[in-house]
């Protein structure tokens, strides 16, 4: 029965999530896994390989917004608070994670995409909702 009660509203929650959301969570998922590429084997410009080539402009400009801050809120040295450019600083970000288990890394990836789905988001909900949404979507393309 609490189980019941457990799935029931974690069902609710989710389907509390417009197509914006979802949409901003695959671009978010995408960036994410392009990234995890990135830190087996770097690339010189990683802006240009983090966002998906079909992106509009618009898309294109809130993304570079998205993660200049996502990168300054995970990251995991000072050394890369001293890059003023968001090519420079992810590039950091990624030989920083190089340095990290397999499983830090894909922990930091999925915090990654989850605070990338909550700024394209505008911020509107919590941010435990926008991890849940996140785990929720990389948990069904996994199956």
């Amino acid at each position: 029965m609490f189980c019941t009660r457990i799935k029931s509203k974690l069902r609710n929650v989710l389907r509390t999530f417009d197509s914006f959301v979802d949409n901003n969570v695959e671009t978010a998922l995408k960036v994410t896994t392009v990234l995890k590429q990135i830190i087996a084997s770097p690339v010189a410009d990683i802006v240009t390989a983090l966002i998906p080539g079909e992106a509009d402009d618009l898309l294109k400009k809130k993304l570079l917004i998205a993660l200049e801050k996502v990168t300054d809120v995970l990251t995991i040295t000072d050394e890369c608070m001293k890059h003023h450019n968001v090519n420079d600083k992810l590039a950091c970000f990624a030989e920083q994670m190089r340095h990290n288990s397999p499983e830090l890394q894909d922990a930091l990836l999925h915090k990654m995409a989850s605070l990338l789905t909550s700024e394209l988001d505008g911020n509107r909900m919590k941010q435990n909702l926008y991890d849940l949404y996140t785990q929720a979507k990389y948990a069904a393309a996994k199956q």
